[in-house]
């Protein structure tokens, strides 16, 4: 039977386990070993040769009968580390980084996961700054100097939080990224960060590589 992903319901396949990630409900939910079961395909299309697999997948609300939306492509995993700043932040970027700092702050207090994702996508630039040769140099030099700012962040705690302010203070600056949220299991973790083609923004490619991207905004 061939189903769609749910709108705004994400899916990847890692080894035998395929992990969906609801955002309106913000959770995850794996179906271990069920590759033989279910295929996922391009455009969030679903495939099952299992009525009761197709019949859960709709009941719990992970997918539908009709065609999803659109969704942005999730970029490679990064392979590359971000550089050590060689300069100080000038007066523009201390300013980015203080208006981040303040709107990650409110953000995270009034707005549930769906609402964090949904302002983010609206938030892209018309111009792909993680796809732009010519401006690709200039978000890690903007990233590598928000890291020497960092440290004196009052926006702490998930990294969720961290790599969305980093996101906010890139767009002030007329720049952008990917942010990508990937999954493990056994055992299961969700993990988030920022990247520009192949170059992590925010962690270490060795932390990274240990995820399965299942969502990029």
């Amino acid at each position: 039977m061939a189903l769609w992903l749910a709108s705004d319901v994400h899916a990847c396949v890692i080894d035998e386990d395929i992990v969906f990630l609801d955002v309106a409900a913000d959770a995850y939910l794996c179906f271990v070993q069920a590759v033989d079961q279910i295929a996922l395909g391009e455009g969030g299309r679903v495939s099952t040769g299992d009525a009761s697999y197709a019949r859960t997948l709709i009941e719990v609300g992970l997918a539908s009968l009709e065609p999803r939306p659109a969704v942005r492509a999730i970029p490679p995993k990064p392979s590359f580390d971000l550089g050590v700043a060689v300069r100080r932040p000038g007066p523009r970027e201390i300013a980015a980084a203080l208006m981040a700092s303040a709107v990650a702050a409110r953000d995270f207090r009034g707005l549930t996961f769906e609402q964090l994702l949904a302002r983010a996508r609206l938030g892209r630039s018309p111009c792909d700054a993680a796809r732009d040769a010519g401006r690709r140099e200039a978000v890690c030099d903007a990233a590598a100097t928000f890291a020497l700012m960092r440290p004196w962040s009052p926006v702490g705690g998930t990294c969720l939080k961290r790599s969305y302010q980093l996101l906010d203070y890139l767009r002030r600056l007329g720049l952008d990224a990917d942010w990508v949220i990937g999954v493990r299991t056994w055992p299961f973790m969700a993990h988030c960060w920022l990247q520009s083609e192949s170059v992590a923004l925010d962690d270490d490619v060795e932390r990274l590589i240990a995820y399965t991207p299942i969502l990029a905004i």
